[in-house]
């Protein structure tokens, strides 16, 4: 993900597209415990273009806008983005089984 501006780490994040989450896949981890989502490592953060090198099969998308966790949507901490359609397609070509790895720039 990259363009995210003010973006907070946090364990958990969701990426929306048209509204609906995308990320992480809502039917793969229902019922699976938070804790074991979060230790699941689905994502992770760098702060340099050249730290994207250490992951393989790498998909670029840029977040349209960041927001903060559905259960504070009055918040100031940002920890999940939305996706344009455009970017929502590339996402999805990157496969159901995969890290996101947001750029903060």
């Amino acid at each position: 993900m990259r363009g995210l501006g003010a973006f907070q780490r946090d364990m958990t994040s969701i990426v929306y597209a048209g509204g609906q989450q995308l990320w992480p896949d809502a039917a793969l981890i229902r019922g699976v415990s938070s804790e074991l989502v979060q230790a699941g490592n689905l994502h992770t953060y760098v702060t340099a273009e050249s730290q994207l090198s250490t992951f393989p099969n790498v998909t670029r998308v840029k977040a349209e806008r960041i927001q903060p966790n559905r259960f504070a949507p009055n918040s100031r901490v940002y920890t999940d983005v939305t996706l344009s359609d455009a970017a929502a397609a590339q996402f999805r070509s990157a496969g159901s089984a995969c890290r996101v790895v947001y750029l903060k720039d």
